[in-house]
């Protein structure tokens, strides 16, 4: 074995092609490993669960919301209302727009289980960060911005929150989004009873994400119009883009393979000659 790699390295010292051979095969190896970390980030992506914020007409009715949880790879439904809400931390506050949701739709959204008693409002990565923005620039002590930061980062923070006036009690508490790129999200649950007589829109959580577009089609069939049609759109490109990168990946790494075995062959032969 050692005799042979001092050959092939005694080889490519002396000959042009045995150089441009290996240059060939690493560039195939760089195709090769290009495609298989596409081919994991598509995978990996198809495995998280995608979300869909729909618009109706009016009201939605429950034999509304028992279609759509009747689809394939639903794992829940929820009605929706947007409302603005102060939050206040050691005598800082920042207006947020928050979602409420029926609290079986968060539980499988963050894969949590809602405690009784203290209200819960979750922010994602985004939201949160925006929310420090706001308070940061009404506020020239960032002693307790960092404060904020840190105690949300980990278990939870208590805060004060108002939708009218009055300020009750709740806990701040931020979900990772494993550094992917989200639209803000900021939400809590709220009763059904005010969610069926309020809410004009609803989200839809399936299990895992699609390829081809069907989870969108047949929520178009249905009469949904998609409020996050542009996170939808920008998902597709992704995907779309990823899958040129797998497909010219695999044309490249099969010409370099030609080339290199091409090349190898060709100069096999001038060896013989020049042996004989």
């Amino acid at each position: 074995m050692n005799n042979k790699i001092r050959g092939f390295l005694r080889l490519r010292k002396q000959s042009d092609t045995v150089k441009v051979i290996c240059l060939f095969a690493l560039a195939a190896a760089a195709f090769f490993a290009s495609v298989i970390y596409h081919t994991w980030d598509i995978y990996r992506f198809v495995n998280t669960p995608a979300e869909y914020v729909l618009t109706g007409e009016g009201t939605i009715s429950q034999k509304r919301m028992d279609e759509l949880a009747q689809m394939g790879d639903v794992a829940g439904v929820s009605r929706q209302m947007e409302v603005s809400i102060t939050v206040m931390y050691r005598g800082m506050s920042a207006v947020i727009n928050c979602n409420l949701l029926s609290q079986d739709y968060m539980e499988k959204l963050f894969d949590i289980k809602l405690p009784i008693g203290t209200k819960r409002i979750y922010m994602n990565e985004t939201a949160f960060s925006e929310m420090l923005q706001g308070i940061s620039e009404e506020n020239e002590d960032l002693t307790d911005v960092e404060s904020l930061k840190l105690a949300a980062s980990s278990t939870g923070v208590d805060i004060r929150y108002s939708v009218a006036e009055s300020y009750k009690s709740a806990k701040l508490i931020v979900a990772k989004d494993d550094g992917q790129d989200e639209k803000a999200l900021a939400c809590t649950a709220e009763a059904e009873g005010r969610l069926l007589k309020e809410a004009f829109s609803l989200r839809v959580l399936f299990d895992k994400h699609d390829l081809d577009g069907l989870h969108v089609e047949q929520l178009r069939k249905m009469g949904y119009g998609i409020e996050n049609k542009e996170v939808v759109i920008t998902e597709e490109n992704e995907i779309q883009t990823k899958l040129l990168h797998i497909q010219y990946g695999l044309l490249s790494f099969g010409i370099c393979l030609i080339a290199s075995f091409a090349l190898k062959h060709a100069a096999q032969k001038g060896w013989h000659r020049q042996a004989k």
